[in-house]
């Protein structure tokens, strides 16, 4: 399986890393869609988002992607409640954020929790450190 997460979608999770690290136990190839390469690239510097491709979700990225990764599945983990019109003209199935999610076990983050709240939890991990 290819799979990839629009930034959205992935920027909505509470542990961004540890869902790829997770992801990457079923789908061979694992990778980021998003309009703004420089917001994905901080996003994947920050999260330690180790991803085997990135592009723009475009027809002719989704159409590149798919002969690029042979696989028998091409899955799109995306913010929106509904599959986006021109994905299934190219071999890409969609699941949207919160039913991966609860497939999967992955935590959401609460809409209201803040930048400093989300650093502390990153530090506390990445440093060990407990307050």
């Amino acid at each position: 399986m290819t799979l990839a997460f629009e930034l959205a979608a992935l920027q909505r999770t509470r542990e961004p890393q540890a869902v790829v690290v997770d992801a990457r136990r079923w789908a061979q190839h694992v990778g980021l869609l998003s309009t703004d390469s420089d917001a994905a690239d901080a996003f994947g510097a920050e999260h330690l988002v180790r991803r085997d491709f990135q592009a723009r979700p475009t027809v002719s990225s989704l159409r590149h992607l798919s002969s690029r990764f042979e696989a028998e599945r091409h899955v799109l983990v995306g913010d929106a409640s509904e599959q986006p019109d021109h994905l299934s003209q190219q071999r890409w199935e969609y699941l949207g954020l919160e039913d991966a999610a609860t497939a999967a076990g992955w935590e959401l983050e609460d809409p209201e929790t803040t930048s400093r709240t989300r650093w502390s939890r990153w530090s506390d991990r990445v440093f060990g450190t407990r307050k």
